[in-house]
Order: structure tokens, then sequence, then C-alpha cells
């Protein structure tokens, strides 16, 4: 984890810092409206802030620093868990402005990387990512899928998991070969949306040789996800924990099918693929 020093006569205007190699991080803002914002953190996590002096004290900050993009995020996080997810979705566009300006004005050729390892760098990474997400709930896919490709060609590392999502939007886009290109390395993964997409993908475009060597190595990972696919129905497992799951559990293959199901079944013969080949391992 990369971690720079504070630095107390930071201006307040977001730019970036060439470490070396075409990587970046944005430079901190000015090291006290950090600290006040830590404090605004802490105390909404001791619940000793309500949600409406949380989003007074946001707005102060903004006013403080307008491109401080962590405020801009936690501010967007606050109103969307209130309902308003119009005014979220502006928010984290702003943030996300504030950041593409520093890219137009400092980015000099294609190649530049944004890693997770600086601190300074995630605000921007997940208020994008954010954004991103907000697309994909309001239907715009294609939109969705270009902030997720961004993010994967800034912090190809992914920290964040953004492969998955970028297989959901080709997969919903019938972008069959460009779920390939993005899980050309999926072999060690162990995400289902990644390492299943591919087979899904090649099942779609008829390439069953291949088809079938990753429907095998799937399997070896994460043999639950076939036994759900070819399930007649799909009850939830028990005692799930919601928005979590264990790799490789009962309850990673039931998330999987409920957000990639549809695509199993819009791919002719694609089900009956997976039954096919769960009987040869009998």
């Amino acid at each position: 984890m990369k971690k720079t020093a504070k630095t107390a006569g930071a201006s307040s205007r977001a730019t970036l810092e060439n470490t070396g190699n075409k990587e970046w991080r944005f430079v901190e803002i000015p090291y006290e409206t950090e600290m006040k914002f830590n404090d605004l953190l802490d105390a909404r996590d001791l619940g000793s802030v309500t949600p409406a002096e949380m989003e007074r004290q946001l707005r102060e900050l903004l006013h403080e620093a307008p491109n401080f993009i962590d405020v801009y995020h936690h501010l967007a996080m606050l109103l969307d868990q209130c309902g308003k997810s119009q005014e979220a979705q502006l928010l984290w566009q702003q943030a996300v402005n504030i950041g593409m300006q520093c890219f137009i004005e400092q980015f000099s050729s294609a190649g530049n990387k944004l890693e997770w390892g600086w601190l300074e760098n995630r605000p921007f990474l997940r208020s994008y990512h954010s954004l991103g997400l907000q697309y994909m709930e309001s239907g715009n896919t294609e939109m969705a899928l270009s902030v997720f490709k961004t993010i994967l060609s800034l912090n190809p590392g992914d920290n964040q998991g953004v492969r998955a999502l970028v297989v959901d939007c080709c997969l919903k886009l019938k972008m069959y070969k460009d779920v390939l290109t993005v899980c050309k390395d999926s072999q060690d993964d162990h995400m289902a949306e990644t390492i299943y997409g591919r087979v899904l993908a090649l099942i779609a475009l008829k390439q069953m040789p291949k088809a079938d060597k990753a429907f095998r190595q799937a399997v070896a990972a994460l043999p639950l996800v076939a036994a759900e696919i070819v399930k007649a129905r799909h009850p939830r497992p028990r005692n799930m924990d919601e928005g979590q799951y264990t790799v490789g559990g009962a309850d990673q293959a039931w998330y999987y099918w409920k957000e990639a199901g549809k695509y199993w079944e819009e791919v002719p013969g694609a089900i009956e693929f997976v039954r096919e080949g769960l009987k040869g391992r009998e």
C-alpha cells in the first residue's frame, strides 16, 4: 500500500503528480481540511452525527475545498442512501469531472496508470465506479461499459472487481468477443462472472472446443456455480449475508445466477451445454 506524507500547504485545486513510468497519484488537499473530513467520518461511524448534519458539514467542506473528490463521493453516497439518486449521480459526475480535467491537462500520451495502491487515487476510482453503477441501474449500459473499461485501463490490477461489471455489460449488449478480451487472463480468477462469462461467450460464438476447455477450468474452480446454472429452481440459500458471499460457496453460485442467469437463458443451448458437461464429470 502506497502512501505519501501529508503536506499542509498543498493546493485545494486537484492536481496529479507523476510518480514515474506513467504512474500518477492525486496530490492531497490541505491537511487541516482533510482532518475535518476524517473527524466527520469518525463521528458518523460512532453514530454521533445525524444524516442531516452530516450532509450540512459535507457541503461546508466543499465550499472550503471545492475539488475535494472524497467529499463529493461521501456526499453522493449519503444522498443515494436517502433516495436522492439523481442528485447523487450529479455529484459523482462532478467528482469524475474534476479528475478528468487533471487528465486532460497532464496526460500527454496513452498508457497512463492511476493505481489503487496510492491512497490518494481511491476517491476518484470509487467515484468513477459509483458513476458507472448509476449508469447500469438507469439502463445506460453503453455508458457504464465505457466507464468500467476506462477504470480497468487506469488500474489494470482491478482491486475493485470492475472486470466482472465489464463482462455483465458486454453480455447484456451481446458483445461476446469483448467478453473474451476481458476474460483472457481469468483462468486463475475466482470471480464467477469472468470464468463462467468466458464459457458463455465461447458458446455464443460457437467455439465449442474452446468452450469445453474453459468449462472444465470453470468447474474445477467453482463447481457449485455450474450446479446452480442447471437447476430448475433457484431458491435463496439459508443464512446468507446480504451483499456478501463465500468464494466457492452456494451463496456465490446463487448470486451469480441472480445476476447472470438471464444471459445463460438467452444463448440457445448454453444451459444444456453445462448439463451435458456435468454428466461427463460424473
